[in-house]
């Protein structure tokens, strides 16, 4: 335990010295719980939807172009009298369902190509459901943020109005302990489970020293819209395809300062470490070596408290962005096949 409290004392001064920027990534999760934007049609693939056709990966991201309608249909679905917005892409053999990171936009995130190309990638070999959380996106307005139990709802909902019945969920950054305790209340609904970039908590406390500091969190609300961060978020995305301006303006199009820090306290609360020892589907946690956001230490926990659990180290610093990692894509193509 002496070594555990070092340990954590050392990541809070680290934290410090990066001045809050590396935890500021972990809200990066909600560009990847967008995985559900594709401009073109998979190869090969018989997709559902008719896609409009789309910029090559160096053409400039401008923010007209980011504020454009999606190019593919967007349903609804009801839960607790709130409409979830959501789309379903791929004619893949597989179901699977995209749990968004802390926020999410179908129409802003369907033009950045990285979100594109990894999407593209799966639905090579399935039909995947990607949707915005209550409260964000296309999805209905919310008085506060929702709770984990709303969520899992929102999952159902989903599921339910595309008539998928037994899925493979798929829990990207904030989105991780979505699928886990939606995994806990309906084990029947879930083949298996891809944890990307995730862990049960966020929050550092005292049986938990590896988590991220409160300070650091806190000073996620203030730096948002900055765009400062942009080579940590996005390293892949250059400034040739996207101006440090334009991306500034992308942070302030998904969200606000005072919905961000709505959503930190959320996150601080969050912990479903307790549920994960009952857990039992199969289970693939990847997570970038280099990843600033959530450090890759809390993909190794998350992956050891899983009973039935196989751990992946994917090469790089992005935090989710398997357009880069292909061998990630064919990983989780392989274990979509094995159950």
């Amino acid at each position: 335990m002496e070594t555990l409290t070092a340990i954590g004392k050392w990541i809070s001064q680290s934290e410090t010295l990066l001045s809050g920027m590396a935890a500021i990534i972990v809200l990066m999760g909600v560009l990847i719980s967008v995985l559900g934007f594709i401009h073109r049609r998979v190869e090969g693939a018989r997709n559902t939807t008719s896609l409009a056709a789309e910029p090559t990966q160096e053409a400039e991201i401008t923010l007209k172009s980011l504020s454009a309608p999606a190019p593919f249909p967007i349903h609804f679905a009801e839960s607790d009298g709130l409409r979830i917005a959501y789309a379903v892409l791929g004619n893949g053999a597989h179901d699977i369902v995209m749990a968004p990171g802390i926020i999410s936009h179908l129409n802003i995130m369907s033009h950045l190509p990285i979100f594109r190309d990894t999407l593209e990638s799966l639905c090579a070999f399935a039909r995947v459901l990607c949707f915005d959380k209550r409260g964000q996106g296309l999805s209905d307005p919310s008085v506060s943020v929702p709770n984990l139990y709303e969520r899992v709802h929102d999952i159902e909902a989903v599921m339910d109005a595309a008539g998928m019945h037994r899925v493979i969920l798929y829990g990207l950054s904030e989105g991780g302990p979505m699928c886990l305790k939606f995994a806990y209340d309906h084990p029947e609904r879930v083949k298996g489970l891809v944890l990307l970039g995730t862990t049960a908590r966020w929050l550092q406390a005292d049986d938990f020293p590896m988590g991220i500091s409160g300070k650091t969190l806190d000073g996620m609300p203030e730096a948002w819209g900055t765009g400062v961060l942009r080579d940590l978020f996005f390293p892949s995305i250059t400034r040739k395809q996207m101006s440090d301006k334009t991306y500034q303006g992308f942070e302030q199009l998904i969200a606000s300062r005072q919905s961000v820090r709505q959503l930190v306290d959320y996150m601080k609360k969050t912990d479903v470490r307790p549920l994960l020892p009952q857990i039992t589907c199969p289970t693939l946690v990847l997570h970038f070596a280099g990843d600033l956001a959530v450090p890759i230490r809390l993909g190794r926990a998350l992956a050891e408290a899983l009973p039935n659990a196989e751990f992946l180290e994917v090469g790089g610093v992005d935090h989710a962005d398997l357009s880069q990692a292909p061998e990630a894509i064919e990983r989780i193509r392989r274990f979509a096949d094995s159950l």
